[in-house]
């Protein structure tokens, strides 16, 4: 049976309130740099408002690039929830492959958040998941779900496949592209099953297309030591 490397989470809520702790402190001793207690502080404050902002926005956005799974269990509780029970569905599913796939959950590579990725001889698969429920449909050559696009999830998913691709290209001297996977939840009715070379999945069809993959698209050494390589500098972070 295949291990879940970082499932079930480990992290809480304490992790953000790290965050929010850091960022307090450096915007504190950023204002105490930029005012002259001396003069009139106060009016130097309101005419910093604007770069503090800045910089606050900016401490915000690399927060919840890093850590995008706690920010959403903070601020979109109900969404954490949905997507919590979706991983557990495809965690279930995924289990069932055997110890010859390497499987890495929830952690951000170069900035991009990655749900779940599978390494094996049968290849590299990135899975990312939508876990509303309405209908699929491309319009236009765009994927929609219930009239909303999902063309920033697609997008990503392709994009960190490539960014993997580089890595094995530069580092192993290997060229393999990931399959993208984009997995819904198990009660939808699957009416795409394929959009720009991405698989459109349910749980249940995770493991059949892994399998279905020819044997021999990795080395068992390479992808032993190219997951490894992922859980030491990537997933070990998160």
């Amino acid at each position: 049976m295949a291990y879940i490397e970082g499932y079930p989470p480990q992290q809480s809520a304490r992790s953000i309130v790290k965050h929010i702790g850091f960022m307090m402190i450096v915007l504190s001793v950023i204002i105490v740099f930029l005012l002259d207690f001396s003069s009139n502080w106060l009016g130097q404050l309101v005419s910093s408002v604007v770069p503090i902002m800045i910089i606050l926005s900016l401490m915000l956005y690399v927060s919840f690039k890093v850590n995008p799974t706690e920010w959403k269990r903070l601020v979109r509780r109900q969404a954490y929830l949905r997507s919590a029970e979706l991983d557990r569905a495809i965690a279930d599913e995924i289990l069932k492959l055997d110890d010859e796939h390497f499987i890495l959950h929830d952690f951000v590579f170069e900035l991009f958040h990655i749900e779940f990725i599978i390494v094996s001889h049968r290849g590299i698969f990135v899975l990312g998941k939508t876990e509303k429920t309405g209908p699929l449909e491309v319009r236009d050559g765009i994927l929609f779900q219930g009239g909303r696009t999902l063309e920033t999830l697609t997008g990503n998913l392709w994009r960190v496949c490539n960014l993997v691709n580089i890595v094995l290209k530069k580092g192993y001297q290997i060229d393999v592209m990931p399959q993208p996977v984009l997995v819904v939840p198990e009660a939808l009715d699957l009416t795409v099953s394929s959009y720009d070379d991405i698989a459109v999945v349910k749980p249940s069809g995770i493991v059949p297309l892994v399998r279905s993959r020819k044997r021999d698209a990795l080395s068992a050494e390479i992808a032993q030591g190219f997951s490894y390589y992922l859980k030491q500098r990537y997933a070990s972070r998160s």
